[in-house]
C-alpha cells in the first residue's frame, strides 16, 4: 500500500489506483472509465496511474469530484461556489474530462449567480467566480460578475494591472491579467458614462419641483455618492436616488414617478452598455 492513501477513497475492492499530487486513491475502474473518456483511455494500459502534474489537477479538487461521483455529497442547488469551482476544474476537458459532471457543475454554478439587472448583487467571492466564469465560458453570468468586480476593486501603492507602478490591484488569485485589465477598462467606462449624469442636477416637469431638485441634489445625491464610491457604482447609486423619499423633500407625486422611471431607465442604459463595453458573447 502506498503512503498517503486517501482516508475515504481507498476501497478494498477498488480496481485502479490513481495518484493525484501526494494522495493515492483506490477506485472502481468501471465507474471512473464510464464517466471520463480521458481516464478510460489511460486505464486500458495500467491499473496504477499517476495523474501528470502538468494537468494541474489538485487533490482537493479531485476529492470534491469523487464526493459527487460516489454520491457522498452530490451536486445540488445548495452547493457552494467553492465546491462547484473545484469540480469544474477537475472535471474539465483540460484536466480529467468528466463531461457530464462538468456540464452539471456549470449549470449549478450559473444558477447561483445573477444574470439580470433585477437580480444584480455583489458577492464577496465575485472575483473568484469571474475567473471561473471566463475560464469555462459561462457567458450568462459574466456581465454581472464583470460589473461587480470592476465596481468593487481596491487599489494601493506598488503595482498596477496596466503597468503603472503607482497602483496595485488587490483581488483573487484566480483572476488573469487580461481579466484585470478588462475590469479596469470597464471601471473607466462606467465612471466616464456616469460622471455627467451624477453631476448634472435633475430637472422635473414642474418648476417648483425642479427648484427642489436643485436645492437637494448636492446634499442628497452628490455628497453621499462621493462618500460611498457611488461614482464607481452607477446602478447602485441610481437605486439609492430612486429609493429616496422625494415626496418628503417637496416633489409632487407625478414628478416623483416620472423621475423614478427616468432613473430606472438610466440603470437599464448602463446594464445594456455593458454588452458593448465588454464585447461578451451571448
Amino acid at each position: 500500500m502506498p503512503n498517503n492513501v486517501h482516508p475515504s477513497y481507498w476501497f478494498d475492492d477498488g480496481s485502479i489506483i490513481l495518484h493525484v499530487q501526494d494522495t493515492s486513491y483506490k477506485l472502481h475502474r468501471s465507474l471512473i472509465a464510464r464517466h471520463s473518456p480521458f481516464l478510460n483511455s489511460l486505464s486500458d494500459t495500467t491499473d496504477d496511474l499517476r495523474i501528470p502534474e502538468g494537468l494541474g489537477v489538485l487533490s482537493e479538487d479531485f476529492d470534491r469530484l469523487l464526493e459527487h461521483l460516489y454520491h457522498d455529497i452530490p451536486l445540488s442547488t445548495d452547493s457552494q461556489l467553492s465546491r462547484l469551482g473545484s469540480i469544474l476544474r477537475a472535471s474539465s476537458e483540460s484536466q480529467l474530462h468528466f463531461p457530464d459532471i462538468h456540464r452539471l457543475a456549470k449549470e449549478r454554478f450559473q444558477s447561483l449567480l445573477p444574470q439580470s439587472l433585477e437580480d444584480l448583487s455583489h458577492s464577496e467571492r465575485a472575483d473568484h467566480a469571474l475567473g471561473i466564469a471566463v475560464q469555462y465560458q459561462m457567458y450568462p453570468i459574466q456581465k454581472a460578475l464583470f460589473y461587480s468586480v470592476a465596481t468593487h476593486m481596491h487599489f494601493e501603492d506598488e503595482e498596477s494591472v496596466d503597468g503603472n507602478p503607482d497602483i496595485k490591484l488587490i483581488t483573487s488569485a484566480t483572476m488573469t491579467p487580461d481579466i484585470l485589465k478588462q475590469c479596469k477598462a470597464l471601471l473607466d467606462q462606467l465612471i466616464g458614462h456616469f460622471t455627467p449624469i451624477l453631476f448634472t442636477v435633475a430637472t422635473a416637469g414642474h418648476m417648483a419641483c425642479t427648484d427642489v431638485l436643485a436645492e437637494k441634489w448636492m446634499p442628497l445625491v452628490i455628497q453621499p455618492a462621493l462618500e460611498n464610491n457611488g461614482l464607481c457604482r452607477p446602478i447602485e447609486t441610481l437605486q439609492s436616488i430612486i429609493d429616496l423619499d422625494w415626496s418628503r423633500h417637496g416633489l409632487c407625486r407625478d414628478c416623483v414617478q416620472d423621475k423614478r422611471d427616468e432613473w430606472k431607465g438610466e440603470q437599464e442604459v448602463v446594464w445594456n452598455k455593458l454588452d458593448e463595453w465588454l464585447k461578451l458573447k451571448t
